[in-house]
């Protein structure tokens, strides 16, 4: 082994310090170093916000060419749509042969004139985007107008207001018949102003002369086709006509534009490309996108300037934006290379964060650590106190089983519903239950509070009880501890309480006692406040084999109503004991039941569709309240069945032997061969149907008969045992005590006393 002294082992960490102080103080290394980095992310962002900043404006730009495109596009087919209405309806005018008279007679009848022009106003009327109408008749040199403004009724030439249509008809032959012509209406009122409409003629040419011999004009408000079009143009664009004469026109009012020698010669241009397309270039001293079409079926074209300073100010916006960023990264990089320069990363700061990351990771998984401790606490039974004691206070859990103590066993009422509703958040209602219930009790006691399986929680309470304390002051906190749940978090909750023990070994039993004491909501209903050491019963569970025996044969027979109340006897019974005796009977129950139907279904004779019947289950309901309801509705949905199931004829048969035994109950030949002789049937026949349909067998049904009367005669007579044995078709007392007694479980004279005693 090597050995180093002192003084070179002195130097060494001289030297070391020496370089990692010469390295602190080498700041500039890493600000270089961070500079460059951040120069280079500045530099990249400036170059891709460059190619991106280009691209996007050819996108934009491509992008707004086709949407003016598709807007010239509407602007063409509805001046189409427009002509088209305009040529019918001229049309229509010609040949009305009220309106003909106007065009054709040089003084048409009065009458004649009059319902004409009702003609002419019912146009107008049903037709609102038609500015006017005018009607020509060169021979009487008069115009039949009329108009929804402006100038209307019957007009001679000289008096004539709009006179660019007459210049129009005198020049009829450089216009295109049915191509619009824009122009302008002059006002006929000062007090009006000018209308743009496009005009369309309809006219009578015919003859040598080459003369109008009748003329008919539509004129449609160019301000309906503006509306029609939606042309809100934003900003400073602006549609532009170009006619078949070569007039530039505004499309919001048909006037036309001044230009300027440079865009003139732009206009002309594209007159003579003849096509559609666009060009970047400048318009009216404005760098503009100008998007046109080509001629369309009346040699019109339309062009649309966009600004480009509209196309691009979004992307200037984002423009100004990545410079910022740009800036913004350049200043923090900077900032960033100064502070990482005068600090240095040192094993001291790594072993201070890995400190707190345990005492984080500690004060995290504390909550489940007390939690794991105390489950384990309650489930042992023989441990060190002592040495327990003293692991509870280093995990800061303050419950000391060895001072008087209660346990407080929660349960929350509606769980089902409330996991279904809410399966994420069962373990925060479940800690937010604990908080309020720790929080109440606090204020009185020590208490810790335990969180079980599902529906269920434990309260620690050490109450310090030197003499037998008042019931009522413990119910009263757990009602507050009830109703603030309820009026927080919308949570019933049935309570459980123990009674005082200051042994810790005793932990365990009361758990469990405190456990079966919340099944005790079976009885007591939601909410319940229960008090443990007054559940046990001395008295022993005789399950009633005999009710049970008669609501089978009750609902076999269609009495829902008696099975119902055979049912809840039969329930009510086991009120007074532990809730394991109610969930025995209920089990029985439901386990005879379903043997019912399997019976019935193995019979072949009435399939009852079991998929739609489902026998209730005591694990499903948390009060007998509601089991029992749920069992009435099984009753009734099986009465619905057993009816829809069985046929009229059998069920004809069963009425029949059964109004024999009701009649005939007391002849001593009353039996199963005398039923089906009677019937004139088959013994097997009818004593298979019989207890097909019944249950019971046609035998059974005839003891059950007489030992009902004889139950009545005992009651209600003072008839001897002998006497009633006659009177109910029993030839031999004897054996009419043996059934007696097996069907009812006492002597006929037994029941006599215990009925009239009960009387009494």
């Amino acid at each position: 082994m090597k050995v180093i002294p002192a003084s070179s082992r002195g130097k060494q960490q001289g030297g070391s310090a020496m370089r990692l102080n010469r390295i602190r103080r080498s700041d500039q290394l890493y600000v270089k170093l961070l500079i460059g980095i951040t120069l280079c992310i500045v530099v990249a962002i400036f170059v891709s916000s460059s190619i991106y900043y280009i691209t996007f404006a050819r996108i934009l730009q491509n992008d707004a060419f086709e949407s003016n495109l598709a807007n010239l596009r509407d602007t063409s087919r509805t001046v189409a749509k427009t002509t088209d209405n305009a040529q019918t309806l001229a049309f229509q005018i010609y040949r009305n042969s009220a309106i003909s008279k106007l065009l054709y007679y040089s003084k048409p009848n009065p009458f004649d004139t009059q319902a004409a022009m009702i003609d002419l106003s019912n146009y107008l009327t049903t037709m609102p985007f038609i500015h006017s109408i005018y009607v020509y008749n060169p021979a009487s040199g008069l115009y039949y107008i009329t108009s929804q403004n402006g100038q209307k009724g019957i007009v001679p030439e000289h008096l004539l207001k709009d006179k660019s249509i007459a210049q129009i008809l005198k020049n009829y032959e450089d216009y295109q018949p049915f191509a619009p012509v824009p122009r302008i209406i002059a006002a006929s009122d000062r007090s009006m102003e000018e209308t743009s409409v496009y005009s369309y003629l309809c006219y009578d040419a015919i003859g040598t002369s080459q003369t109008i011999n009748s003329a008919v004009i539509v004129n449609i408000s160019a301000s309906w086709i503006n509306q029609e079009l939606g042309q809100h143009l934003s900003g400073n664009d602006q549609t532009l006509y170009i006619d078949d004469h070569g007039k530039v026109l505004s499309a919001r009012d048909l006037r036309p534009v001044p230009l300027g020698d440079s865009d003139r010669t732009l206009i002309g241009q594209l007159v003579e490309k003849e096509e559609l397309g666009y060009r970047v270039t400048r318009f009216e001293g404005e760098k503009s996108l100008v998007t046109y079409t080509a001629p369309d079926a009346f040699n019109w074209q339309y062009v649309r300037v966009t600004p480009y300073s509209e196309i691009t100010k979004k992307l200037s916006g984002i423009g100004w934006t990545t410079l910022l960023i740009a800036c913004i990264v350049l200043a923090v990089g900077i900032c960033l290379a100064w502070l990482v320069s005068k600090f240095l990363y040192v094993p001291i700061d790594k072993i201070k964060n890995r400190m707190k990351d345990l005492e984080s990771e500690k004060r995290n998984s504390s909550y489940t650590l007390r939690q794991n401790t105390m489950r384990k606490l309650i489930q042992i039974q023989e441990f060190n106190a002592d040495l327990q004691a003293e692991k509870l206070k280093k995990m800061g859990i303050s419950f000391d089983f060895t001072k008087p103590y209660r346990l407080a066993y929660l349960r929350i009422d509606r769980f089902d519903e409330l996991k279904e509703m809410n399966p994420k958040d069962l373990l925060t209602y479940k800690f937010a239950i604990m908080n309020i219930a720790t929080e109440i009790c606090s204020r009185q006691y020590i208490v810790d509070s335990i969180d079980l399986d599902e529906d269920s929680m434990l309260m620690l309470i050490n109450t310090f009880e030197d003499q037998p304390f008042d019931w009522s002051e413990h119910e009263l906190m757990l009602k507050d501890i009830q109703n603030a749940c309820m009026e927080y978090i919308r949570i019933g909750l049935t309570i459980a309480l123990t009674p005082v023990s200051s042994n810790p070994h005793e932990l365990h039993d009361r758990f469990k006692l405190a456990k079966e004491a919340s099944n005790q909501r079976f009885f007591a209903g939601r909410g319940a406040i229960i008090e443990a050491d007054l559940l046990q019963s001395e008295a022993k569970y005789c399950f009633p084999i005999g009710k049970e025996k008669r609501m089978i044969e009750a609902l076999a027979g269609g009495k829902t109503e008696e099975a119902k109340a055979l049912f809840d006897a039969i329930m009510q019974e086991t009120v007074p004991y532990s809730f394991p005796v109610a969930h025995s009977a209920a089990t029985h129950l439901s386990v005879t039941l379903d043997n019912m139907l399997m019976e019935i279904e193995r019979n072949g004779s009435l399939p009852l569709g079991l998929g739609e019947l489902v026998i209730p289950r005591i694990e499903r309901y948390e009060t007998l309240e509601e089991m029992t309801e749920a069992f009435h509705r099984f009753f009734d949905q099986l009465k619905t069945k057993l009816v829809e199931k069985r046929s009229s004829k059998q069920d004809d048969l069963i009425r029949k032997i059964n109004d024999i035994i009701q009649s005939r109950f007391h002849e001593p030949n009353l039996s199963l061969n005398y039923v089906a002789e009677e019937l004139k049937m088959s013994t097997y026949h009818i004593s298979r149907v019989y207890r097909q349909q019944t249950m019971s067998t046609i035998v059974d049904t005839i003891n059950a008969v007489r030992i009902e009367k004889a139950k009545e005669l005992l009651l209600a007579t003072e008839l001897s045992i002998a006497d009633i044995s006659e009177r109910t078709g029993y030839t031999n007392s004897s054996y009419f005590h043996r059934i007696f007694k097996k069907g009812i479980g006492v002597t006929p004279t037994e029941f006599r006393k215990s009925g009239r005693g009960s009387a009494e």
